[in-house]
């Protein structure tokens, strides 16, 4: 989920090359709501430069008001890490979907494996009309019917 946060960092004009670089590096560790637990020890070994060097740059990218840092302390002064969330605006539309749960391999299955997929195949598709996932009369319900139809022919024909 980090790729709409890098490419909405990599779109501000006004960052130099390593500070944008260090902006990336947290958007590399960010989840989906924005947010990135990352150690200046992880991004100066990252960034390939100094840990004072990444606290100039997390100041710049506060300023710009790219990052919000927020100090997670255990038991008194003992900081346990640095949690950043960008204030950027990013597009968080999901990812458009690639129906993998339904597609299928490109390569040839053995006749034993595809007989197998089509006798599960047809389990799930009566299974979906005994639990009443469809209704009878509708257009889910007719396809479903079809599908099984289908799907019997091609097991007597296998």
């Amino acid at each position: 989920m980090s790729l709409p946060i890098i490419t909405a960092v990599r779109q501000r004009r006004d960052l130099k090359e390593s500070v944008l670089h260090t902006a990336q590096e947290i958007a590399h560790k960010a989840s989906i709501y924005g947010v990135a637990p990352v150690s200046l020890r992880y991004l100066a070994q990252k960034c390939h430069c100094c840990k004072q060097t990444i606290i100039n740059h997390i100041e710049k990218l506060i300023e710009l008001k790219i990052l919000r840092k927020r100090v997670v302390w255990v038991k008194g002064n003992l900081c346990e890490t640095n949690r950043y969330t960008f204030r950027i605006a990013w597009d968080k539309r999901p990812a458009q979907m690639c129906h993998s749960q339904i597609s299928r391999p490109n390569l040839p299955l053995q006749e034993r494996e595809k007989n197998f997929s089509v006798r599960e195949e047809l389990d799930n598709q009566r299974k979906a009309i005994r639990l009443g996932f469809v209704t009878p009369g509708s257009e889910a319900w007719e396809a479903t019917q079809e599908t099984i139809v289908r799907l019997e022919r091609l097991l007597t024909r296998g």
